[in-house]
């Protein structure tokens, strides 16, 4: 298993080094990415989890699914270089099948969970918000187990369970990984902006109960 920064892949990975996602693949990707960036829901801060960098964002393809590489949360705005296939996967057995100039996430074993659970889901974005994270159970946001760890099959089966018979769009709570929070839908204008309205809300009911 690789050890990379933005958290340590706990999955087995097969990777195949291979040219970038063409420009037009991921340029909706790019798009929404730089947005959770500007807003701090995808980055790499030194004041949180000791620097490490968080947040993922990931389209379902005809090859299986794009999603943005591993060590690239510090990057304000990413390349179709930044980018990589993930052209196959095994929840059960912890394994994924990638192709590309980089690394996929450490988050894509739950990424894969979700396209395999759900088949109207095109479109996933993991970030991190303390404010939405703490505000889940009084949102009336679905959560993993608190024990369920991230990048695990632990956390991809729980995250199948809760997505399978969802109505979309859809937001997760990761209980067991702090500050996560899953983002999933048909289109990626109604998984960002159902993200953003849940963090504004999040905000105002914590400012209320101060």
């Amino acid at each position: 298993m690789s050890n990379l920064e933005e958290g340590i892949t706990k999955f087995a990975l097969h990777w195949e080094h291979a040219a970038a996602p063409s420009q037009a693949e991921i340029a909706t990707l790019q798009d929404w990415r730089d947005v959770l960036f500007a807003r701090r829901l995808i980055g790499a801060d030194p004041l949180r989890y000791g620097g490490i960098g968080f947040g993922n964002v990931s389209c379902r393809c005809p090859q299986g699914f794009l999603i943005s590489a591993t060590q690239t949360g510090v990057l304000p705005t990413l390349t179709a270089a930044h980018f990589c296939t993930v052209t196959g996967w095994n929840i059960a057995g912890n394994q994924i099948h990638a192709r590309g100039p980089q690394a996929p996430s450490s988050e894509a074993l739950s990424h894969a969970a979700c396209y395999a659970a759900h088949p109207d889901i095109h479109w996933v974005f993991h970030v991190h918000s303390p404010a939405l994270w703490q505000a889940a159970e009084r949102l009336g946001i679905p959560a993993t187990p608190k024990d369920a760890e991230y990048g695990t099959p632990a956390m991809a089966e729980a995250i199948s369970r809760l997505v399978r018979d969802a109505r979309l769009p859809l937001l997760l709570q990761m209980a067991g990984h702090e500050d996560g929070i899953i983002a999933t839908g048909h289109t990626a204008a109604q998984c960002g902006m159902l993200l953003l309205e849940a963090v504004q809300n999040a905000q105002l009911s914590s400012a209320l109960r101060k």
